[in-house]
């Protein structure tokens, strides 16, 4: 076949080149992270980071929602395209049975631990505390089908039936008598959780610490400030909490996919600042500490590196002298390893309000 008898499908056109050339550039440097349901609060933290760091072509942030929680570890294992998600810090505990995720801590990895999220749980107003639900129904939002079920075995309550429902069709089961209680783990204020709420048919149930929950699950409360519509002035309920945790898949340095996450990191660490002073982010943010630690899990190294270059000489050591005063204590005390860092942290949320 001569020159001249060429098809003009077999050789690009300059425009054509120029168009691949384009598609090329667009699609170098995206990173595409997991969030959940769009009245939760993981999309909403997803969001904030690429409003903070989205620059052009150089790094592009997608939020993608996803069913939130321990089941995003699902799609950042398996799912094509999925760079990174935010998932529960219990997650091993609720997989370590599950064959296809088998070596959890070495095949996901934490670059951030961002927060703890409330577990809220609706029910009827024949329900009193979370032991009355036993053989009765109940239903779990998203991620806490996971989650939640964990919170449930551990304090030996039995329904009689679970379902995974959307939030607010699960309030609205409850008015029709369908479903004893809805419930679902998300930071607070939840998003239109109080325009829903009819103190008619619904009530917020109060859950005790208890100490079958402390390996993976932190102690917290739903305050009349979150609120204000729901529980009266000053008032709050006890409730379990999870941590939050800003996740990816163990890449290998050197591979592209490692290489999206290590500019993504930089670019989400060295902006942290310009996400904090953005009066629109959600008010989790106060609570995140980028150099905090998370026992039982593998930090991403290019997070670890980040933080190596920028943390100051003169606290190169992680723990404090403060710290190290308080593993000491709780050492003599017989806490093991892994409760330490979760309970300095709550210690320092303590002093830091003065201790209310």
């Amino acid at each position: 076949m001569t020159a001249h008898s060429a098809s003009p499908s077999s050789a690009q056109t300059p425009k054509a080149n120029a168009i691949d050339a384009y598609r090329n550039q667009l699609n170098e440097n995206v990173v595409s992270v997991l969030g959940a349901d769009l009245t939760g609060g993981y999309i909403k933290i997803v969001e904030d980071i690429a409003k903070a760091v989205n620059d052009g072509q150089k790094l592009r942030v997608l939020p993608i929602v996803g069913e939130g929680g321990s089941q995003n570890i699902r799609d950042i294992l398996y799912l094509k395209g999925v760079d990174a998600g935010i998932v529960m810090s219990n997650s091993f505990d609720v997989y370590k049975k599950e064959a296809l995720f088998e070596d959890l801590p070495n095949r996901l990895l934490y670059i951030a631990r961002l927060y703890e999220e409330e577990v809220h749980i609706i029910a009827s107003k024949d329900i009193n505390k979370i032991e009355d639900l036993a053989n009765k129904k109940v239903a779990f939002h998203g991620g806490a089908i996971v989650s939640g079920k964990l919170l449930f075995d551990k304090l030996g309550v039995k329904p009689s039936e679970i379902s995974q429902v959307n939030f607010f069709q699960g309030l609205e089961k409850i008015k029709t008598g369908e479903l004893s209680a809805i419930v679902r783990a998300t930071a607070s204020p939840m998003e239109q959780f109080e325009a829903s709420f009819d103190p008619n048919f619904h009530k917020l149930i109060t859950v005790p610490f208890d100490t079958r929950l402390i390996d993976s699950f932190l102690p917290s409360k739903l305050t009349s400030k979150q609120y204000p519509k729901i529980l009266g002035e000053g008032e709050s309920i006890d409730t379990p909490a999870i941590g939050v945790v800003l996740a990816a898949y163990a890449w290998k340095p050197g591979t592209d996919r490692y290489r999206r996450l290590e500019l993504f990191i930089n670019a989400f660490f060295s902006n942290i600042d310009k996400i904090i002073k953005n009066p629109k982010r959600h008010p989790k943010w106060d609570d995140v500490n980028l150099a905090a630690t998370l026992p039982g899990w593998k930090r991403f190294p290019a997070a670890e590196a980040w933080l190596k270059r920028n943390r100051p000489a003169t606290t190169a050591d992680p723990k404090s002298d403060l710290q190290r005063n308080f593993t000491s204590y709780l050492e003599k005390r017989g806490v093991r390893d892994a409760q330490q860092d979760e309970l300095f942290l709550e210690f320092q949320k303590w002093r830091q309000s003065g201790g209310r």
